[in-house]
């Protein structure tokens, strides 16, 4: 027993070990499938009509879909080379980048014309990210 731990000890402060302190030093690599074509943040998971059509428009499946919560979003912004969609979540200053599309929530898009109309130019501006077997 160290000194620490001895001092620890007598003022009844519990000490707790890391399994896998590698993870708050940044030495974990993170890994994303190679079928994953999208990236979503929301906060929650959509669910409307619109957001599955857009899918469907952009010849994805759910499962090539990845879905965050902003909570959950701790990729750094640097290492995703994948389009990520933010609906409705106002993206950090990092996430500013040509690869990222920003959207009211859905309700409101599926409802205004001109904000559908930005999305899909911006939607047929990644189409190669989409589908990348097709260049």
């Amino acid at each position: 027993m160290t000194q620490i731990d001895w001092y620890l000890k007598q003022c009844d402060i519990t000490q707790y070990v890391l399994r896998n302190s590698a993870v708050f030093q940044g030495e974990l690599a993170t890994h994303m499938d190679d079928k994953i074509r999208l990236i979503v943040v929301a906060k929650q998971q959509p669910t409307q009509k619109i957001y599955y059509d857009i899918l469907k428009a952009i010849e994805l499946t759910e499962e090539q879909v990845l879905f965050f919560t902003p909570s959950q979003l701790i990729i750094p912004a640097n290492e995703v080379k994948i389009v990520t969609w933010f609906i409705d979540v106002n993206a950090d200053e990092p996430w500013q980048n040509n690869l990222t599309i920003n959207t009211s929530d859905l309700d409101s898009l599926a409802k205004d014309p001109q904000q559908k109309r930005k999305l899909w130019q911006q939607l047929c501006n990644y189409e190669n990210h989409f589908n990348p077997e097709r260049k």
